[in-house]
């Protein structure tokens, strides 16, 4: 078991390892040391505080999801250790506390660490308002009975393991409150006696088993004379008079003497120190916050995003025990035993502190997995094999709460994916020399696991599940093929940057260039990634397996081949697990990093910061805890920043008419990026070298040649599709299109970004045009849940209704048109609403002479069998608008040219079918001043039974 001093000792150690970091590639024939040490305006703090502090999390009554062993729906508050939940109204509220380090050494999972129940029993029925302010890391309470109000900000100390909270009553008359202390499951702890201080001593779990962490939490509330008595303080709360609850907490872990300390800290706390303390917690959290920003023109894309580094910066911390799957916010007993899971889990939490430029909120990433391995090789000698071999699941210190291999031999490399990351975008030669040890140990494994095919001249992998559980064969898994790549190009690199391991790489650079090729298949007329070359083919279970080779993998890019990104793209179109329980965590990241359709993507972090968040802005899906911190984050940076083949590429896979801004996004190199994109052009490119090296950045301006400047100083003028530098540690460099003065990006650094709008679209479908956003997706965001009532698949296997393109088959102009087709079952309330555009990026604005116009093909048992004979079911389809106050056009009592509703039920019967009907709207009439979000294509009728079918084709909004 680590000693507890280690982790106190590593803040020293990392500040250490930092000094050491710098000058790692720093390269000869660069600018001097006192060139780059010249100073450029830096706006990146300003921007990043002015952004974050828009966004906050709001809750008008208490919490209702705490107690299911999974993400709560609760205010939360944290500092990369202790975390606090708030649940229950003020007559009841309770605040969990949890701890990183509270694992019971009887069952190695986290437990909670304890509960402080405030009550204010005369407020009972008062109403509520919370308030989680992300930018200064507190959350705020207003509650209201009569004419009383009671106020409450509480903070966790961002550099201290104290809680506080401080409340203010307004009104005529005093009220009494209780704090009452708890064990974590709510139950009565040991109090030592104490007069101003209240101790309550607690342990993780049930039972005492040897080394079991124990924690004391010491309370104590100054502005009053309190009376203790058991666990509970009694006090009375007069209108007017501060009182400031704190709690101090500290673990076994923390120090053999955390009771004395715990308590020390209560009783000597002033309001004097409090202040000071706050000042402290304030800097911090500006400090965080001024590292990087993103500002684009989708609202709750962008919350979530600095709603997940809230969360981020909340949970994890250097020199503090590492997060288990729910994070620090530990309401009772946690599922899966909130370990350390290997399959991506652990990882996926931790891989956003990479491209936000936060790499010191992975400090701790390590450890466990260091402390590991000592079993993990006597695991692998007992396999037969050289290396190290990791189950699943891993707790702290070595220790395991669920000691199984699933059948994958993946896990000790997935656990690496996160130091070569890390690496590759730091380039500190401190960390390479921390974590090569275990790198090694990994490829060591892999040596000897491998087996070499000479026939085809590859090295396949045998037996490795890309699932939990998959038996024999198992043949080459795509998710092993990516990660193996990744660990040997990662040592590669480590090792030659540190001039070690000579003759190590040449046999690592050998699997590295003869590993079995990704394995494909065809599905539904195209060549996608399947899970393995012999096994497992495609797997429809909510998982992204198939492409989890791209990322976290690594192994396709922007940069590769034309039939190896068409291959990824397809991948994940025919996975669609936008939504599922296990992919959002790397799906998101792995589509942009290829190229997938950037509207559609913009569409789908839409509605995982809509309809798959809490108010605390934690994105939830079932069985998915912190992971998915790494859902808007990383899958939004791609979108705005790569550099994962060691080419900085700026707004890579950004919609068409959508401005946004970034800054401080961290790339491979620890190059410090920031740009900005308008009216479709790139304004700027500054780049920050952290370290030094050789910079490669794909031209934003294709085609063009662009002014380059150091450090403000004017270097001259540079063309190519790819331009290549040396840099110098500390050297800002600027690059903009030919003929742009330093002060315009100067300028320009220094403004928001402009919001974007268009006002028209439109569409015949064809080559060339634009294209639908999605294809065959129920829209269940905007109409809550309620996209799909009884519609099934119109015939021929089909599990649900489409709208998609055909060419070739019906159409107005042109060879292409919107298919839409389904069944009705006999429903009360049969309806699809099927998802066609997306606006997010540019919503359309509706001016007061804007209309909407389409024509519509309805069919009937004459043009199609899947029609029943006499049926009108194809004409109650109509094209339906969401709007951005989340209103939409089929309620909107708009009519069409003929004065018929032009909700799609309304349109029954008034269409005619087998020839081309022109639908018009006058939208400017009921929505001038509005802007549409999305464009969806709906089927609605009461009763219907049997199928419908037709086809939509020039559709215009202007």
């Amino acid at each position: 078991m680590a000693s507890s001093l280690r982790y106190r000792r590593r803040i020293s150690t990392l500040l250490a390892s930092a000094l050491v970091a710098i000058g790692l590639t720093t390269l000869q024939g660069g600018p001097s040391a006192t060139a780059a040490a010249q100073t450029v305006a830096d706006p990146t703090a300003a921007q990043a505080l002015r952004t974050v502090g828009q966004f906050k999390g709001e809750w008008d009554s208490p919490p209702t999801v705490l107690a299911n062993g999974e993400t709560v729906d609760a205010p939360l508050m944290g500092n990369g250790d202790v975390g606090v939940a708030v649940g229950g109204s003020i007559d009841d509220q309770t605040f969990y506390l949890g701890k990183n380090d509270f694992f019971s050494t009887a069952t190695n999972g986290i437990e909670p660490l304890g509960r402080i129940v405030l009550a204010v029993p005369g407020l009972a029925g008062a109403g509520h308002h919370v308030v989680q302010d992300i930018a200064r890391a507190q959350v705020e309470g207003t509650y209201t009975l009569g004419n009383q109000t009671l106020s409450s900000r509480s903070w966790v100390s961002a550099t201290e393991n104290l809680f506080v909270t401080t409340l203010r009553l307004s009104g005529s008359h005093a009220q009494d409150a209780t704090v009452t202390v708890q064990d974590g499951l709510g139950k009565t702890p040991p109090t030592p006696s104490g007069k101003r201080v209240l101790d309550a001593d607690v342990q993780a779990g049930t039972t005492d088993a040897p080394g079991n962490p124990h924690a004391r939490i010491a309370t104590s509330v100054r502005g009053t004379t309190v009376r203790p008595a058991g666990n509970r303080i009694s006090l009375t709360l007069k209108p007017g008079v501060t009182y400031t609850l704190a709690a101090a907490i500290q673990s076994s872990h923390d120090t053999p003497r955390y009771q004395s300390v715990a308590h020390a800290t209560a009783a000597a706390l002033t309001q004097t120190e409090l202040a000071k303390l706050y000042l402290a917690h304030e800097s911090w959290w500006r400090a965080y916050w001024s590292r990087s920003f993103v500002q684009i023109p989708d609202q709750a894309v962008e919350k979530s995003w600095y709603g997940s580094l809230y969360l981020l910066g909340s949970v994890s911390r250097a020199g503090e025990y590492a997060p288990g799957l729910w994070g620090n916010w530990t309401t009772g007993p946690m599922n899966w035993y909130g370990d350390y899971h290997a399959n991506y889990n652990y990882e996926a939490a931790f891989y956003p502190a990479l491209s936000t430029n936060h790499v010191a909120q992975m400090g701790n990433y390590d450890d466990p997995i260091l402390d590991w391995m000592p079993r993990g090789k006597a695991k692998a000698a007992a396999a037969g094999y050289k290396g190290v071999l990791y189950p699943v699941g891993i707790s702290p210190n070595g220790t395991s709460a669920a000691d199984d291999l699933y059948n994958q031999k993946s896990d000790a490399v997935n656990f690496a994916s996160d130091m070569v990351m890390k690496y590759e975008y730091t380039r500190s030669a401190s960390y390479a020399r921390k974590v090569l040890p275990y790198l090694q140990q990994v490829g060591l494994f892999w040596q000897d696991y491998l087996t070499w095919d000479a026939a085809t001249g590859t090295y396949n992998i045998e037996n490795d599940a890309p699932q939990e559980g998959g038996v024999y064969p198992q043949t080459n898994s795509i998710l092993s093929l990516g990660l193996v790549h990744l660990l040997f190009q990662g040592l590669i690199d480590m090792s030659q940057d540190l001039h070690i391991n000579a003759s190590l790489v040449p046999t690592w650079q050998h699997i590295d260039s003869h590993l079995a090729p990704l394995p494909t298949m065809t599905r539904n007329g195209q060549t996608v990634f399947r899970q393995t070359s012999e096994g497992s083919g495609w797997v429809t279970d909510g998982n992204d397996v198939a492409v989890q080779a791209v990322y976290p993998g690594l192994q396709v890019g922007l940069n590769s081949s034309a039939d190896l990104l068409a291959t990824a793209r397809n991948t994940v179109e025919q996975l669609n697990n936008w939504h599922s329980d296990n992919s959002p965590a790397t799906l998101y990241a792995a589509a942009a990093m290829v190229g997938y359709n950037p509207s559609t993507l913009m569409e789908e972090l839409h509605s995982e910061a809509t309809g798959y968040s809490y108010p605390n802005m934690a994105v939830h899906h079932y069985g998915g805890g912190i992971e998915n911190l790494n859902v808007t984050t990383s899958g939004l940076d791609e979108m705005l920043l790569q550099s994962a083949q060691h080419d900085i590429k700026v707004f890579p896979n950004w919609p068409t008419d959508s401005n946004a801004k970034f800054g401080g996004l961290l790339a491979y190199g620890n190059f410090e990026v920031s740009s900005s994109i308008r009216n479709n052009t790139v304004e700027y490119a500054r780049i920050t070298s952290r370290s030094g090296g050789n910079l490669t950045l794909t031209n934003p301006w294709p085609g063009k040649s662009l002014e380059y400047y150091a450090n403000g100083v004017h270097k001259g003028t540079l063309s190519g599709t790819t331009i290549k530098l040396r840099t110098a540690v500390g050297e800002t460099i600027d690059f903009a299109p030919a003929g742009t003065s330093e002060a315009t990006i100067e300028h320009q650094l220094s403004q928001p970004a402009v919001s974007a709008t268009t006002s028209t679209l439109t569409t015949g479908f064809e080559t060339g045009q634009p294209q639908p956003t999605w294809t065959d997706t129920v829209d269940n965001v905007d109409t809550h849940g309620d996209g799909n009532y009884g519609i099934t698949g119109l015939c021929c296997g089909l599990t649900g209704p489409q709208a998609t393109l055909r060419t070739g088959e019906q159409a107005h102009t042109g060879d292409t048109s919107l298919m839409y087709s389904g069944r009705a079952d006999g429903g009360p309330y049969d309806h699809a609403y099927m998802q066609v555009y997306g606006f997010n990026g540019a919503p359309l604005t509706v001016r007061g002479d804007t209309t909407l116009s389409y024509w519509i093909f309805p069919q009937s048992n004459a043009t199609t069998p899947w029609v029943d004979a006499g049926s009108d079911n194809s004409t109650c389809v109509a094209v339906d608008l969401v709007f951005t106050d989340g209103s939409n056009l089929r309620d909107s009592g708009a009519t069409d040219q003929s004065g018929n509703g032009i909700h799609p039920a309304r349109q029954c019967g008034h269409l005619a079918p087998d020839t081309w009907n022109q639908v018009t709207v006058n939208l400017g009439t009921v929505r001038a001043g509005q802007s549409i979000s999305k464009v969806l294509l709906g089927f609605d009728r009461s009763g219907a039974t049997g199928g419908y079918r037709g086809y939509v084709d020039d559709l215009h909004i202007g």
